[in-house]
């Protein structure tokens, strides 16, 4: 990727660019203030303005937060890393919540197998900010969404936040945003966060928060793309797309959980989230940007894709801003791969869905919405249990009962803890696991940008029709120069082929009328 000049820098400012937003911040050295290249503000002198890699270094550097763009709040920001860098993983840790009340520097570096200098010189170079400045940035944002939009007492606040106390919380508020939690609160009270995400919450019945917010998003965004995958893979009770508004159970941190997605909304992302501990809204707002792939930057990786492979040039017009549809976990794409391997969709989500029936807990009920009633099964049970559901080879029967089990004893540090690569050898070595499932769990699992599973039908299939190629070792070969994007030249040609397909499928209805 090319490393922009400053004075590139400042001619994005100059355009208010959105395309950049995340990208760099820029600090205003008289006011003391740090802005997105997007801000409405007006553009200061080039001589009077310094430009950081990370939100978290401009607060190191002593800048505050400004009002008007909201430069604390996501998209597109280089700290989310899905190459699997020892930085990206460290923020992922430090965004999950391994820094707040009794976390500290040395057990997170712990738990990535460095040492702490090393941990810290790699966020300097990634970001420029250590550990310690990522952990407050990422605290008093989660505080100022609950501060700005709901009526919940501040003590409570500052806890769901995971400040380590009520006085930690007020210091580090007012030092990122200038004014304090009561003062933000009365100033802004029934507006939401310019530019940014917002939030507002009511109590439901039995302690249930519902909590509502607005996610960033970098755009083109293909919303109906995401909705149309999802929509063919939902566990009724589990999961339920009705036209492009997406609702799924989630298990988090302190309990399970709903959230709600409008997919088809202009500007910021609506969403809902019924959670049973409130200190799960951030966890639970990081799991949605991940299984929706709002951090992905979709005109640098349309316009890759379009110089690397020009015959994907009408899917990119017909589609941009295409992203890769997550699962809350690595054990879960695990699982649904073995069991979807050399069957069809429907037939997978079927199979999945007898697990479920078999072992999956009903939700309280005040975290029902939609139709989600019930949690997504536990992957390892269903492994555990796969004689009791599985319909297919003994051999993959086996396969998920010793594969699923394995990866998710150590799912906590495992997508976190190794790059891409130790991911896949780790994957590779788990009896009845080959390349493609590798792959395919790797790119809905933890995100992995740059992985096309290999033999793949359906890719195939969608090549062979594009004139890309005729067969798997060109398919290969074609998809190496799509590099390093070459899982979203998968996600084109998957929705190419099931368009192909459900247009096969309409003419042949019309043609027994």
């Amino acid at each position: 990727m090319t490393v922009m000049t400053d004075d590139e820098r400042y001619a994005a400012i100059r355009a208010r660019d959105t395309r950049f937003d995340g990208m760099f911040f820029t600090c205003v050295r008289s006011t003391g203030i740090f802005c997105r290249p997007s801000c409405p503000a007006r553009t200061p002198q080039r001589g009077g303005v310094e430009f950081v890699p990370s939100a978290a270094a401009a607060l190191a550097g002593g800048y505050r937060a400004c009002k008007r763009c909201g430069p604390t709040a996501p998209p597109g920001s280089p700290d989310d890393d899905p190459q699997g860098s020892l930085s990206g993983r460290a923020l992922r840790l430090i965004d999950a919540g391994a820094l707040d009340e009794e976390g500290t520097v040395p057990s997170l570096a712990r738990r990535l197998a460095v040492s702490e200098r090393t941990l810290h010189r790699a966020l300097i170079a990634a970001t420029g900010a250590g550990a310690l400045a990522h952990a407050r940035l990422r605290r008093a944002r989660r505080a100022r969404e609950l501060v700005v939009g709901s009526q919940l007492p501040l003590a409570r606040i500052a806890h769901a936040a995971g400040f380590g106390s009520e006085r930690q919380f007020h210091e580090t508020f007012t030092e990122v945003f200038g004014h304090a939690p009561s003062v933000v609160r009365e100033r802004i009270r029934g507006s939401r966060a310019p530019d940014g995400e917002s939030v507002s919450s009511v109590p439901a019945a039995d302690d249930v928060a519902v909590v509502m917010a607005r996610l960033a998003v970098r755009r083109p965004f293909d919303g109906p793309g995401l909705a149309a995958w999802f929509a063919h893979r939902a566990v009724p009770g589990v999961e339920d797309v009705t036209g492009l508004l997406w609702t799924r159970a989630v298990q988090l941190p302190h309990g399970p959980g709903v959230v709600q997605v409008d997919l088809g909304a202009d500007g910021a992302l609506p969403v809902t989230m019924r959670l049973t501990d409130l200190r799960d809204h951030a966890a639970a707002i990081a799991l949605v940007r991940r299984l929706l792939d709002l951090d992905a930057d979709p005109v640098g990786i349309d316009a890759g894709l379009a110089s690397a492979l020009p015959a994907l040039a009408p899917l990119l017009t017909a589609r941009p801003g295409v992203r890769l549809p997550g699962t809350p976990s690595l054990a879960e794409a695990l699982l649904w791969a073995i069991t979807g391997q050399q069957i069809t969709t429907a037939q997978a989500r079927e199979q999945i869905g007898r697990a479920t029936d078999l072992l999956a807990a009903a939700l309280p009920e005040p975290l029902h919405l939609a139709g989600v009633h019930r949690a997504p099964v536990d992957p390892a049970a269903a492994a555990a249990a796969a004689p009791q559901w599985f319909r297919g080879p003994r051999a993959r029967r086996e396969t998920l009962v010793s594969a699923v089990p394995a990866i998710a004893e150590d799912e906590q540090g495992l997508p976190l803890a190794g790059s891409i690569d130790e991911l896949r050898e780790r994957l590779l070595a788990l009896r009845g696991i080959g390349p493609w499932t590798a792959d395919y769990v790797l790119l809905r699992g933890v995100r992995a940008v740059d992985v096309a599973p290999v033999r793949d039908v359906a890719l195939l299939g969608a090549a062979r029709d594009l004139g890309l190629a005729d067969d798997h070792a060109a398919l290969r070969r074609t998809l190496e120069a799509a590099s390093p994007w070459r899982s979203y030249a998968a996600a084109h040609l998957w929705q190419h082929q099931a368009t192909q397909r459900a247009a096969a499928r309409t003419r042949g209805r019309d043609s027994t009328r």
